[in-house]
C-alpha cells in the first residue's frame, strides 16, 4: 500500500501538470512544447499546504502546515517555509512544533526543521527550544542542537540503577581530572546562548544536543549541560552528560556531576557544593546521591568533607556519608577523620562514628573516640567511647577516659568518669 505520502504527491503532479497546461495557452507559445512529464520532473511549489505522513498502518506520524511547499522530485524531497505541525505516536499528539523552515527526506520518514524552533511536549510538559531539530518518527526519536544533518544517532541506553543501587557503587577515592574541572568552575546558565533549552515546570536545562524518547520518557542532554530548579530550594546541575527521566521525576549522570544549592532564586550565591564522578537526583525528593569519590564544600562555614558517597538530602539541610570521610577547616586549622559521618548544614553540627580522630593545629592537640559530635561554628564536641585527648603544646598532657566535652580550637577538654568509669591524666613536666 503506497503511504499518504505518495498519494498527496500523485495530487500535486496532476495539479502542476494542468497549472502549466493552463499557463501555455494565455502567456507564451513557446510552453506549449513542454510535455506532460517534463512539468511532473520539475520543481513544485504550492502555498498556504497540509502534509501528513502516515505509517504502514494508515496510522498518522505527523502533520505539518507550511505557508509555502516546494517539492523536489529528484530527491523526493519537499521544502516547507514558515510551519507549524504536530508529531504523533500511536494516533496522539504528542509534540507540537513551530519553525522558520523544514525538510521532508525518506518519503516523510525524517524531517528537519530550523530556525526559531520550539517544540512542546503534550503530556510531559517538556518545551525545547533551539535552531535545529531532526524528528525519526519511526523511531520515536528527536533530536535537537549542534548536530550535522548527516549524523547517525543512537537511542541512549536506560539506566538500570535504582536510588539505592546508586549508593553502593565504589571504588575510586579521588575525583577524576574532569569532576575537577567542574569543581573549579561555575559557569551561568545561559540559555539565551545555548544551542537547546528544555524546560518544564521543575528545571531549566542548556545543552549542545538534546535527543528525546518519547515512550520512555527519557531525555539524553549532552554536551555542557547546565540545570537549574524552577521552585526552591534552588539547585544548579552540572555535567558534560545528563540523563532526565521525565516521568519519573529523575536525573543521572554516568559521569563526574556537580551539584550546588543557592541562596535565591537570582542563583548569585552558592552556600553548598556537592561533586562526584557519577550521581543520582531524585527531583520530587530533592535527594542527591553522589559515589565514586566525592567532596562536599559547605561554603557558609567553611568546611570540606571527603568520601566515597555521599546522599544529600536537601531540604532537610541533611548529609550522610557511610564511608571514611576526611574533613577539614581551613580557617579554623582543625582536620578530622572517621568511618561515617551525618552533616546537619542548617545547625552546622557533624555527628562522626567509628574511629574518630580529630587535630588542632592551634595547641598541636589530638582526640580519640568512637563518637563525636562536633559543632563546627563553636568547635564545641562531645564524645564518647574509648576517649583519648593529648596536648603537645605547654602544658604537654595527655587524658583518656569514657567521656569528654570541651573544645577543639582551644584546647579546653574535661574528661568525664562516671560511676564506673575511669580517668587516666598524664601531665609532662618541663624538661622530661
Amino acid at each position: 500500500m503506497k503511504s499518504r505520502w505518495y498519494r498527496w504527491l500523485f495530487v500535486v503532479a496532476a495539479i502542476v501538470v494542468l497549472t502549466f497546461g493552463l499557463r501555455a495557452c494565455f502567456f507564451d507559445d513557446g510552453l506549449a512544447d513542454i510535455e506532460p512529464q517534463e512539468a511532473i520532473d520539475a520543481e513544485l511549489t504550492l502555498q498556504s499546504v497540509t502534509l501528513e505522513q502516515p505509517d504502514e498502518d494508515g496510522t498518522l506520524l505527523w502533520r505539518l502546515k507550511a505557508e509555502s511547499v516546494n517539492y523536489i522530485p529528484d530527491t523526493q524531497r519537499a521544502d516547507l517555509i514558515q510551519l507549524e505541525g504536530e508529531f504523533f505516536q500511536a494516533g496522539e499528539v504528542i509534540y507540537t512544533v513551530e519553525a522558520n523552515e523544514g525538510e521532508v527526506l525518506q518519503n516523510g520518514n525524517t524531517l528537519f526543521l530550523r530556525g526559531d524552533l520550539v517544540a512542546t511536549g503534550r503530556e510531559n510538559e517538556l518545551t525545547l527550544e533551539g535552531e535545529k531539530l531532526k524528528w525519526l518518527p519511526k523511531r520515536d526519536l528527536l533530536v535537537m542542537g549542534e548536530f550535522e544533518d548527516s549524523d547517525e544517532f543512537e537511542d541512549a541506553p536506560a539506566s538500570e540503577l535504582t536510588p539505592d543501587e546508586t549508593t553502593n557503587l565504589s571504588t575510586n577515592d579521588e575525583l577524576t581530572p574532569d569532576a575537577l574541572q567542574l569543581l573549579e568552575s561555575t559557569p551561568p546558565l545561559t540559555s539565551d546562548k545555548a544551542p537547546v533549552t528544555g524546560f518544564n515546570p521543575q528545571i531549566k536545562a542548556v545543552a549542545r544536543i538534546v535527543k528525546v524518547n518519547n515512550k520512555e520518557n527519557r531525555v539524553e542532554l549532552t554536551g555542557g549541560v547546565s540545570a537549574e530548579s524552577k521552585e526552591s530550594p534552588w539547585l544548579l546541575f552540572q555535567s558534560d552528560s545528563l540523563l532526565w527521566f521525565t516521568d519519573r521525576e529523575i536525573i543521572e549522570a554516568n559521569q563526574p556531576l556537580k551539584v550546588e544549592q543557592f541562596d535565591s532564586d537570582q542563583y548569585e550565591l552558592v552556600t553548598d557544593r556537592l561533586v562526584g564522578n557519577k550521581g543520582q537526583v531524585e527531583l520530587a525528593e530533592n535527594k542527591v546521591t553522589l559515589s565514586e569519590a566525592v567532596q562536599l564544600d559547605s561554603l557558609t562555614q567553611p568546611l570540606t568533607v571527603k568520601s566515597k558517597q555521599a546522599v544529600w538530602e536537601v531540604e532537610a539541610e541533611r548529609v550522610v556519608m557511610a564511608q571514611p570521610v576526611d574533613i577539614e577547616q581551613p580557617e579554623r586549622q582543625i582536620t578530622a577523620q572517621a568511618n561515617r559521618a551525618e552533616l546537619d548544614l542548617a545547625e552546622q553540627v557533624i555527628v562522626l562514628a567509628g574511629d574518630v580522630k580529630a587535630v588542632g593545629k592551634e595547641n598541636d592537640s589530638r582526640l580519640a573516640a568512637d563518637s563525636v559530635t562536633w559543632q563546627t561554628t563553636t568547635q564545641q564536641i562531645q564524645a564518647e567511647g574509648n576517649v583519648s585527648y593529648q596536648q603537645a603544646d605547654d602544658p604537654d598532657i595527655s587524658i583518656a577516659g569514657p567521656r569528654a566535652t570541651g573544645n577543639l580550637e582551644t584546647g579546653i577538654v574535661v574528661i568525664e568518669g562516671g560511676e564506673s568509669g575511669e580517668v587516666v591524666t598524664e601531665i609532662i613536666p618541663d624538661g622530661f
